[in-house]
């Protein structure tokens, strides 16, 4: 399953981003700061759950918003923000192009 992960470079600030983690996640806190320590994977969703993918936004927001750098990957290849933006955006397209063909299809029926 494609996977959207997200890890956040440590820093001075990490109280901030754990406390944040804390109330996003059901994680401890230590278990977060070894997270942040080791640079692994604090955040991840579906990339095929339209769902999850918004969630995933939100969290991310309120990461960047406390000035956390974060790193996201779409399994291993490194993407941006705007990746996850972009991608969300498709999804929502996709939704709305199906919606107008069950619309045609059942006018004409």
């Amino acid at each position: 399953m494609a996977k959207l992960n997200v890890k956040i470079k440590k820093d001075n600030n990490e109280v901030k981003y754990i406390s944040i983690l804390r109330k996003i996640t059901n994680e401890s806190m230590q278990e977060i700061k070894q997270k942040i320590d080791n640079n692994d994977i604090v955040l991840s969703c579906n990339l095929l759950d339209i769902d999850e993918l918004v969630e995933m936004k939100k969290k991310v927001s309120l990461l960047l918003n406390a000035h956390a750098k974060i790193n996201m990957y779409e399994d291993k290849r490194e993407v941006s923000n705007e990746f996850l933006n972009n991608l969300i955006e498709s999804h929502f397209d996709t939704e709305r192009y199906l919606e107008q063909i069950d619309e045609h299809t059942m006018r004409e029926d």
